[in-house]
């Protein structure tokens, strides 16, 4: 019996020593080491205690609430006297939030601090929302919540104008960066046409010009690719001889470097070929009216040997031969002739119902050319399909007319050289040029008669 009682004897005060023991922590001071982001407010929430107690214990800066990471604070007791003093000695009195209120603009108003107010209102270290009729505890005596009020008019006044000049200097400053800018840009656009300019110079000084050239002055109606194949070069030999803009101008003087035919050479050629053609003509007429006439002799001479009736008959016979024979031979035309002028205006532009030089469409271009040998074959190309007798692509001959699309219903035409090529205004953007049915296959053609 005693052994057991002197054990339990001996549990009693061990257990009371360790009651006074956690009794004498729980009233001594805790240190508390600062990190990154601590605030007075968020450690007398954490801790329990208030905020007043913290900075006194450590002699913060009750205006400032500075901290420091890596400092360390004393954080005293929740049941420390100097907490119930704070409590005890502490007056408050009570202010109602009005619209555009918030809690710095009622601490600055109340002369105290938004962590004070969030420690007397219960509020989280991260809560600023208040709303307007929202009643908050504010330090203080409660007379003077008249003054509190107008300091808080006079502080958003205040804040109001504060805000004015602020924005003024925001927008004084876009202006200005909006003048920077549109100076840059300015500076950049002077910069690009200086560059142009020393290009184009530079082009300038590049232009060739050989020993063997020749000039000639631009008319209406012509292009570079005319040009170029009247003279036998090419289009970008005339491009680098000549400082050439976007337009070919009519009246400018192109340089010509090393030619290899001239106009006037082509031009006596087609003279040549066209005189050719109508010495041929009249030679087959001439042939044609000589074979007549002896045919005519020798009707006559068998007519005096005949009765007077069958020479009544066959003195009208050889009246009508010659009558059918040379309307035929007098209404012909050389193809070969026809092909050698229409490819005198090869370069000249398309132009939608163009009908002369300057420019031409389809029809008109073919129009134009039947037109110079007499011959009136129609406006476009549906009446020109009825200029003479229809025949297949393969029968074409030179100067015969060839034509894309049904009967009656053709939107293209163009006249046939021989050796399965023609020559035609193309289409819009391009000049009169030579193709080849090879790669363009017409439907019919046509042998004007």
């Amino acid at each position: 019996m005693n052994h057991t009682a002197k054990n339990i004897l001996i549990g009693t005060a061990g257990a009371a020593g360790l009651f006074l023991a956690s009794a004498a922590t729980a009233n001594a001071d805790t240190a508390h080491k600062v990190v990154k982001n601590d605030t007075v407010w968020d450690l007398s929430q954490k801790y329990g205690v208030s905020v007043k107690s913290i900075e006194t214990l450590n002699k913060i800066d009750q205006n400032s609430h500075l901290i420091v990471t890596g400092q360390t604070l004393q954080i005293p007791a929740k049941n420390d006297a100097r907490q119930q003093e704070d409590k005890t000695t502490e007056a408050t009195h009570e202010v109602s939030v009005k619209d555009g209120d918030s809690l710095w603009l009622i601490a600055q108003a109340e002369n105290t601090t938004v962590d004070k107010l969030r420690s007397l209102n219960n509020l989280k270290a991260d809560e600023h929302l208040i709303y307007p009729g929202q009643t908050l505890k504010v330090p203080g005596a409660a007379q003077a919540a008249a003054q509190t009020q107008m300091t808080s008019a006079d502080t958003q006044q205040a804040s109001a104008q504060t805000q004015q000049p602020a924005q003024q200097n925001t927008s004084a400053d876009q202006t200005q960066q909006a003048a920077a800018t549109n100076a840059q840009t300015q500076q950049a656009a002077a910069t690009n046409a200086q560059t142009q300019q020393e290009a184009s110079q530079q082009q300038k000084v590049q232009v060739v010009v050989s020993a063997n050239h020749t000039t000639h002055t631009v008319v209406s109606g012509e292009s570079l690719w005319s040009i170029a194949q009247a003279y036998g070069v090419t289009v970008d030999s005339l491009r680098q001889s000549n400082n050439l803009g976007a337009t070919l101008v009519a009246g400018t003087t192109l340089t010509i470097n090393d030619p290899t035919k001239t106009p006037a050479q082509q031009q006596t050629q087609a003279a040549q070929q066209q005189t050719q053609a109508a010495q041929t003509e009249a030679s087959t007429q001439t042939q044609q009216t000589t074979q007549s006439s002896n045919n005519a002799q020798q009707q006559q001479t068998q007519q005096q040997s005949q009765p007077s009736t069958s020479s009544i008959q066959q003195q009208s016979a050889p009246a009508k031969q010659p009558a059918t024979q040379t309307p035929a031979a007098s209404s012909s035309i050389s193809g070969s002739a026809v092909a050698a002028y229409a490819q005198q205006f090869i370069g000249v532009p398309y132009v939608s119902g163009g009908k002369t030089p300057s420019g031409f469409d389809c029809s008109g271009f073919t129009h134009y050319v039947y037109a110079h040998f007499g011959k009136e074959i129609g406006g476009w190309t549906v009446p020109q399909e009825s200029a003479g007798t229809q025949i297949s692509v393969s029968q074409a001959q030179v100067g015969d007319l060839l034509f894309w699309g049904a009967r009656g219903n053709t939107y293209h035409v163009a006249i046939y050289l021989g050796g399965g090529q023609y020559i035609a205004a193309p289409e819009p953007g391009q000049s009169v040029k030579i193709g080849n049915i090879r790669y363009f296959q017409p439907s019919f053609a046509v042998h004007v008669n």
